[in-house]
């Protein structure tokens, strides 16, 4: 009597899209473009307003100032998308991509977080010297922004330092702008956690 072992190859990327619509090309090629433009201009054009000495006294500023150079950052990582989808339509850096792809991922979590706890403190910090203007030199000190900025960035770390982790984020689709980096396990419980 003859049995036959049938056995079945789990192929992780056959579900997934092969290829980037011409739209989404076309979106990264100009749309990022004209966001790089105008946001390295404007940032630096912040960075150097609140820079001035003047402007620098005060807490506000000293805010605006941290959160251009965060904007800036998140700027300088999406340069790789830029390249990748809009330019080449291909993946690059295949050799490194996995641990570029975890720092891609965790470096713009962390700046779009610590910018909109940034500009959450420029409103709390607005509102203090407009409520209590006795008490605002007080409160609404360079010391206190250095302390908040650190809580938001640690803060920011401890929650998105689960995308460095080699067992559970790395390349997806490499090339594909909306699954170019992903769960390790695409059926796994981070899967869920990720995409949630």
């Amino acid at each position: 009597m003859n049995t036959t072992n049938i056995s079945v190859i789990y192929d992780s990327t056959s579900y997934l899209v092969h290829s980037n619509p011409l739209f989404l090309v076309l979106l990264y090629r100009y749309g990022l473009g004209f966001i790089f433009l105008f946001g390295f201009t404007g940032n630096l054009a912040s960075m150097a307003t609140f820079m001035q000495t003047t402007l620098r006294a005060t807490s506000t500023a000293f805010l605006f100032l941290i959160l251009a150079v965060s904007d800036t950052l998140f700027l300088l990582v999406s340069i790789f998308d830029f390249i990748e989808v809009g330019l080449t339509q291909g993946p690059i850096l295949l050799t490194i991509y996995d641990s570029l792809c975890r720092f891609r991922c965790f470096l713009k979590g962390l700046t779009q977080f610590c910018s909109a706890w940034i500009l959450v403190f420029v409103t709390i910090d607005r509102w203090l010297r407009t409520c209590f203007p006795f008490k605002a030199n007080k409160w609404c000190t360079h010391k206190n922004v250095i302390i908040v900025t650190i809580c938001i960035i640690i803060i920011g770390i401890s929650l998105h330092s689960h995308m460095l982790s080699a067992q559970l984020l790395g390349r997806l689709q490499p090339g594909i702008a909306t699954s170019a980096c992903g769960p390790a396990d695409p059926f796994g419980l981070y899967a869920n956690f990720y995409f949630a």
